[in-house]
């Protein structure tokens, strides 16, 4: 079955949008996140998107490590670039990261989007776009052979510099959809009562300590500002986030209303329900060709011999000749 889906996918770009799409509703999400088998087979197809066949995985619960096999050649070229282009700019002596991140440290790649703008729906046309939400912010090493591993954990944390998705913004903090809960059998003159018994006066309390009990206790008693205070009694009460549960209750009919698209109700379930899946994926040695392949910037860098200033040093001519080929 998988063997086929894979063929018919294979030949018509179109209907790998249809699947997707199909794969993305509410019904069959539900239906898939309780079918680990099914999404491991499904999830082998590389036809799919990294991204959405990374995010199946997460909000079905299956952690198997993600390596190289994983990926496509071309998903594989698009991660292989973004880390030549943080070693060009290492070369160059600037820190070695590429994209938006939020590590200020060596080593990183991040998001290469530049309006905020993702989307499950997006990583069925804009390669770019798919590993942006397949890796967001990763770790890469070199060994001593100096082959490159590039290692993430893929989830769906809040509040991170990917956090550009269309039309998510009254999703995205649970906080701003609380609501006020009354402690029962607890009214506020009660509490001001026992602030009132711990502020009277101490032996051991210097004269300072005294001064400021008795200002706290002025507020309160005889002709003070909140002397009413009983008269004025209500319930104690205190903010309760927005639940998961709740939260995703709106997500749904916002989806049912049309304001979101499948795609963006998929982002929402992933946040609350997603599980975290480690990446750690080998793509091999990177050349001088890569970096200049990756960042042009580095072409010309080493093209207009920036070493020239350093003291017997200089690149030779062969080499300033060669960079220039790679100039755009």
């Amino acid at each position: 079955m998988i063997d086929k889906i894979t063929e018919y996918l294979g030949s018509n770009k179109e209907l790998t949008g249809s699947m997707v799409g199909f794969l993305l509703k509410p019904e069959n999400l539900e239906r898939l996140k309780d079918n680990k088998k099914l999404v491991k087979q499904l999830t082998k197809i590389k036809i799919l998107p990294s991204s959405i066949r990374l995010y199946l995985r997460n909000i079905a619960g299956v952690t198997d490590k993600i390596t190289e096999d994983f990926f496509s050649k071309s998903e594989l070229k698009e991660i292989k670039k973004r880390v030549a282009e943080a070693e060009a700019q290492g070369s160059m002596g600037n820190t070695k990261v590429f994209g938006q991140t939020e590590k200020y440290k060596d080593n990183i790649i991040g998001y290469s989007y530049k309006d905020g703008k993702l989307s499950l729906a997006k990583a069925l046309t804009d390669p770019a776009i798919n590993i942006d939400m397949t890796l967001g912010q990763a770790s890469f090493s070199k060994d001593d052979k100096g082959n490159f591993t590039v290692t993430d954990n893929h989830n769906f944390d809040k509040n991170k510099v990917g956090d550009g998705y269309d039309n998510l913004k009254k999703f995205k903090s649970q906080k701003d959809s609380s609501n006020e809960k009354a402690i029962p059998h607890l009214d506020r003159s009660e509490q001001i009562d026992a602030m009132l018994l711990e502020n009277q006066d101490k032996p051991e309390d210097s004269d300072q300590e005294k001064n400021y009990k008795m200002f706290r206790r002025s507020m309160y008693e005889g002709d003070g500002a909140f002397s009413n205070y009983k008269e004025n009694d209500s319930a104690v009460t205190y903010e309760q986030p927005e639940t998961n549960k709740k939260l995703l209750e709106r997500a749904y009919i916002a989806h049912s209303a049309g304001e979101i698209d499948s795609s963006q109700l998929a982002r929402i379930i992933g946040m609350t329900e997603g599980t975290r899946i480690p990446v750690e994926l080998g793509i091999g040695s990177i050349t001088q060709e890569d970096k200049y392949e990756a960042n042009p910037d580095f072409a010309k860098f080493i093209a207009n011999d920036a070493s020239d200033g350093y003291k017997d040093v200089g690149i030779p001519s062969l080499i300033r000749n060669y960079a220039r080929k790679f100039i755009k």
